[in-house]
């Protein structure tokens, strides 16, 4: 059995299409779509069909266009062309068979008559234009598709510069999702990276504004984007920025150039967007990275000198051991010998302050030993008079040799307070040093002991009349390793360790300070809710 014969149909229009294949595949043909001149000259030159029927009035390239183009293919110069045509113009037929058709056949079609149309030119029937006429509507023919070719160029160049345009923002595009990427750091992305996107895509700013993590989007930005009229030289977009379909926030943006497809615009907001959501994700965890790395340095730095400290506090509890044995034997033999020498010796006197310098140096190693014994926490009731005055004992020599005078104020029947003493000792000890220091060409530190108002706490004020605190490092000397001293002289763990051994009482540390005219450290211990009054002690 014979195949059947193969019609290409060139049509722009579907229902044309649709009928033209119901009558034509009714009568036993093979029939072939095209929806345009440039896809039908594609399927003639595949196909070779047996016919080709080609409507001459179709956008973009029509007919006259395509039945020339395909007479240009070698395999194509012999084919079977038959116009389909509502034109009835003058001329319109000359026009047809000088283009390269051997026919034509009107529309709209007569379905009755359609394939004997058809088969009429299938079995040798042919149309000419005669010599004469045909030299006239080449002539014409050929300064039609001249014109048309040139409009042709002229859309080619449009659209090429559309692409350029396109391939140009591209690259823009790929090299400013490399420095947004990269960008760690939030404040530089919005103040030095997106200004310089904006200007690069054609926007004239562009905002973002971040959700917190764990916050919902507010519902007032529900939806996915948004387009506004911006004024008359373009128009304001807004898309989310999302991660793994999680918000994090929206990123507003205005456009700079006139005519741009808002559709266009929002695209490229949206790839800018979805990075810009990444570099900022990326951020915010660096941040968080950093913040849990300086949290681990300040962990390690505590642990090396909170053994250094268990060292030094070691070694002092030996040497004070070491201290004590001769120290119990020239207060032994100190004694006797001021016991047995006569009250007219001019020795007495002597052996009185051998036996009392050795009672101050055995108090010395006794504090020595109690502040650099390891021990639980543990309050006690006591006289807090009598643990500032021990404290001041350990510094007193330190204060003489540094031309510095320790004045001591104690209220009048404070009330006992319970405390652990070795620790409050050694918060003692560090405001007292610390004073000190402050005062390298001597001065005077005054200590004052009261009780607050409402008698509701004990104030312990340390006042001295050194260099003073600069504004700029007030707020930061309860920062763990925060010192301006020398290396050799601090580690800027004291004042952290004695605020939070205040706090582990229950108080607070306050601290005043004026440049030039000294600083106040005042310590405030809360009473115990049934408090005791301590025998009057001055």
């Amino acid at each position: 059995m014979a195949d059947p014969v193969k019609i290409l149909h060139v049509e722009d229009n579907p229902d044309n299409r649709r009928l033209v294949r119901r009558v034509l595949v009714g009568a036993g043909y093979q029939v072939i779509d095209a929806a345009d001149g440039l896809e039908g000259i594609e399927l003639a030159v595949r196909e070779q069909p047996d016919l080709i029927l080609l409507d001459i009035n179709m956008p973009r390239f029509d007919g006259y266009e395509a039945a020339a183009a395909m007479r240009a293919f070698p395999a194509l110069q012999s084919s079977l062309i038959v116009a389909l045509t509502a034109y009835t113009n003058s001329g319109d037929r000359e026009r047809i068979l000088t283009a390269g058709c051997n026919g034509y056949i009107a529309k709209p079609i007569d379905v009755d008559r359609f394939p004997e149309q058809v088969e009429e030119f299938l079995r040798g029937k042919r149309e000419y234009v005669a010599p004469a006429q045909q030299t006239q509507y080449l002539r014409e023919l050929n300064r039609g598709l001249v014109q048309n070719l040139l409009k042709k160029i002229q859309e080619l160049e449009h659209v090429n510069r559309g692409l350029t345009a396109r391939t140009s923002q591209l690259e823009s595009l790929h090299h400013i999702g490399e420095m947004i990427t990269s960008q760690l750091n939030l404040h530089a992305l919005a103040g030095e990276v997106l200004p310089g996107l904006a200007k690069s895509l054609g926007f004239s700013e562009i905002e973002v504004s971040l959700l917190s993590p764990g916050v919902p989007e507010p519902p007032t930005r529900a939806r996915s984007s948004r387009t506004e009229p911006a004024g008359d030289d373009g128009i304001t977009i807004e898309v989310p920025m999302a991660i793994q379909g999680r918000v994090t926030g929206r990123m507003r943006a205005r456009t700079s150039i006139p005519g741009l497809p808002p559709e266009d615009a929002e695209q490229v907001l949206r790839i800018v967007a979805s990075q810009v959501a990444v570099a900022a994700e990326n951020a915010r965890l660096y941040e968080g990275l950093q913040r849990q790395m300086e949290e681990l340095r300040n962990t390690e730095a505590q642990l090396v000198q909170s053994a250094k400290l268990a060292a030094i506090g070691e070694l002092a509890a030996n040497v004070a051991h070491e201290i004590n044995n001769p120290m119990t034997s020239i207060l032994g033999y100190a004694t006797l010998l001021h016991e047995e020498t006569p009250e007219t010796s001019p020795r007495k006197e002597t052996l009185k302050l051998i036996q009392n310098e050795s009672l101050r140096i055995r108090e010395i190693v006794r504090a020595l030993l109690d502040f650099s014994r390891q021990r639980d926490f543990a309050k006690e009731l006591v006289d807090i008079r009598q643990a500032v005055k021990d404290t001041l004992a350990l510094i007193q020599r330190h204060a003489v040799l540094s031309n510095c005078k320790i004045v001591e104020q104690y209220g009048d029947k404070l009330p006992l307070i319970e405390i652990d003493v070795p620790q409050c000792k050694q918060v003692f000890l560090n405001l007292v040093t610390n004073a000190l220091d402050a005062m390298p060409h001597g001065g005077t530190l005054t200590v004052t002991v009261t009780a607050a108002p409402h008698d509701e706490a004990i104030r312990i004020e340390f006042a001295d009349t050194g260099t003073g605190i600069p504004d700029a490092n007030l707020a930061r000397i309860f920062e763990p390793f925060f010192t301006t001293k020398p290396a050799v002289k601090g580690t800027g763990l004291g004042l952290s360790v004695s605020l939070g051994i205040v706090q582990a009482h229950g108080g607070t540390i306050e601290v005043a300070s004026e440049p030039g005219k000294g600083s106040r450290f005042t310590v405030l211990l809360p009473l115990p809710k049934n408090k005791k009054r301590s025998p009057d002690r001055r």
